[in-house]
């Protein structure tokens, strides 16, 4: 078992292990697009056709770096994750001693709007064929000697039906993936209900019985369906489907996909299981965001954060985002004053609010460089959101070509750190050895770990001697709430840059007031649900106004203000009563709110 561990840990490194040539030059593995033996001598090739005489023979490349070279035929060892097509190969003589790198014939390929057909030569010996490799034009042979080899590690039983592999065939064949009736749906009139009909009647994986679920669907080794697959499969000809006009689009959310695959588990009613709504989550999630296979927008799912985003109208190519939904209004009124697009993530930004937003961007702006300006905590996870937004904009074809990050550890003087910092996590160290401190994981450990090791600012770090040469360390954050939005707001003006007009400075808060507020929310009616998560959303905004309720599940509520003058007073007061009601509609709620100064019962807000 270890050993078997050990085989594969040590693949996992092949590709960054070195090449040496006579003449002491280095070609890593991953560099190299295939070895060659010519005259008693081997050579290793790499992209646009640069090549290595080696130190040693082929023999040897093929032990020390199997699973990442193949061996397809006495003269070669190709990259397996460079092959990109299958070639039949018909020689008209015997196989030469001396390898030529080139293929001696081509079948015929057609294609059709996206549709791949085939025809083929005949004659050639059995599994005989030519490999393409992407970094080169050459084509290498594979003689029926090493065919088997070639087989298995492409996944096939023949070689002979990818002449050429087109790459939607290879992708179909790597995920596991079945294009039901791909000929007649792409002749299919999505006008001619009839022929619609009898299409999804013959092709329809949710009519499927379970012997043809099984014909398609076999569980290896045993006479079960495997429901991961026909999950897959379910999600994939959906797909296909809405794309081709024959199958509405989804108007809910992805729950909504779900009910629809339940159905067809629940009508095999023994392969449906508790779990499989997670492996249905897990399976979407690997298909939009791990393969690109599709984007979450395709199926037409509404985006539940749509509120919380705009594109602005003088510089929408200008991006202001934040990490909570405190900084809300805060950020969507300096992106209405300087014209600028702004996104509340509310956490991690979800991918499917980042298709929308970046399909909007892309229609306003183009693919003119994006510039975004965020706020996120000062901590592993503010780092992960933030990467991940700027990941995300570029995965849905933006160019962002600069990040300024508003709150960072110089937002606050030494004493602040100390005072509002709190920790991420803890772990004890001996050495090399480190033990999470529940309920921490490895997994929070190291990317605290990782984190701070970006600054190493020692204000976010510290330790205690545990004994016995053990020490607890702790790992310090602040979130970005505790920041002084004067402080956020001036960053921003800076970050705008000269080109762009700033908006104008607001008057200096020098006045302070202390308010009383009587708050109620409530479901509009009794079909509908929501309040919990108004009331929550509410409070989580009302924390920046350093707001307390008086009494524990109560109504009244105490909290201070910074104003100017009172027109800036009442514009303040006013903006938070609009986002409370804001928060409550979204919530199916409503919301009665009044209030009051402290020391004078008649100067009310309401």
């Amino acid at each position: 078992m270890s050993q078997d561990l050990e085989t594969r840990v040590e693949r996992l490194y092949l590709p960054e292990r070195p090449l040496f040539s006579r003449d002491s030059q280095v070609f890593r593995a991953k560099d190299t697009v295939y070895l060659c033996g010519e005259g008693g001598k081997a050579y290793a090739v790499g992209e646009n056709g640069k090549r290595l005489e080696l130190v040693q023979n082929l023999n040897i490349y093929e032990n020390e770096f199997k699973g990442y070279f193949l061996r397809v035929h006495r003269s070669f060892l190709v990259a397996v994750e460079r092959i990109t097509g299958v070639f039949e190969r018909y020689p008209e003589a015997a196989e030469p001693d001396a390898p030529t790198g080139r293929g001696l014939g081509i079948s015929a390929i057609i294609s059709v709007a996206g549709e791949i057909l085939f025809s083929r030569d005949k004659g050639g010996a059995a599994d005989e064929c030519e490999l393409t490799l992407r970094g080169t034009d050459d084509r290498i042979p594979v003689t029926t000697t090493y065919a088997r080899d070639v087989k298995k590690a492409l996944g096939v039983t023949s070689l002979h039906h990818l002449v050429p592999e087109h790459p939607l065939d290879k992708a179909l064949r790597l995920y596991e993936l079945i294009d039901f009736g791909w000929r007649e749906l792409y002749g299919l009139d999505p006008a001619d209900k009839a022929a619609v009909e009898a299409f999804k009647k013959k092709w329809d994986i949710k009519q499927f019985t379970r012997e043809r679920m099984l014909s398609y669907f076999r569980q290896f080794g045993v006479n079960e369906i495997n429901k991961r697959r026909v999950i897959k499969n379910i999600i994939y000809q959906l797909h296909r489907w809405m794309k081709k006009g024959i199958e509405p689009p989804s108007d809910g959310n992805i729950r909504s996909l779900w009910y629809r695959i339940k159905a067809v588990l629940a009508y095999h009613s023994n392969i449906l299981g508790p779990g499989d709504v997670d492996t249905f989550y897990n399976t979407l999630q690997e298909m939009v965001e791990d393969h690109n296979l599709f984007r979450y927008k395709d199926f037409g799912f509404m985006d539940m954060n749509e509120p919380y985003r705009g594109i602005g109208a003088k510089a929408p190519e200008i991006i202001l985002a934040s990490e909570k939904l405190g900084h809300f209004l805060f950020i969507k009124k300096l992106a209405a004053e300087a014209g600028v697009s702004f996104i509340c993530m509310k956490g991690e930004p979800a991918v499917i609010s980042l298709e929308y937003f970046s399909d909007d961007l892309m229609k306003t702006c183009g693919d003119k460089e994006k510039t975004v300006l965020c706020i996120s905590d000062v901590d592993p996870a503010g780092y992960s959101i933030e990467g991940n937004l700027v990941s995300g904009l570029q995965r849905n074809g933006h160019k962002v070509g600069r990040v300024v990050k508003l709150v960072d550890a110089s937002a606050f003087t030494s004493e602040e750190i100390g005072i509002v910092r709190y920790p991420v996590v803890n772990f004890d160290v001996k050495g090399d050895q480190v033990k999470p401190i529940e309920p921490a994981t490895m997994g929070q450990v190291t990317k605290g770990r990782d984190w701070w090791n970006l600054s190493k600012d020692e204000r976010f770090i510290s330790e205690k001697d545990k004994g016995d040469g053990w020490k607890t360390i702790t790992i310090w954050g602040i979130e970005s709430d505790a920041a002084d939005r004067e402080i956020i707001k001036r960053r921003f003006l800076e970050g705008l840059g000269g080109s762009r007009r700033k908006p104008e400075e607001p008057k200096k808060p020098e006045n302070t007031i202390l308010l009383r507020m009587w708050l109620n929310v409530q479901n509009n009616n009794k079909f509908v649900r929501g309040r919990k998560r108004a009331v929550e959303d509410i409070d989580e905004v009302l924390q920046r106004y350093k707001c307390r309720r008086l009494q524990k599940d109560g109504h009244e509520y105490e909290l201070s203000l910074s104003y100017a003058d009172d027109a800036d007073l009442d514009r303040s007061i006013y903006d938070m009563i609009g986002q409370i009601n804001d928060l409550a509609e979204m919530r199916n709620c409503c919301a009665e709110c009044d209030l009051w100064a402290a020391d004078d019962q008649n100067r009310r807000w309401g």
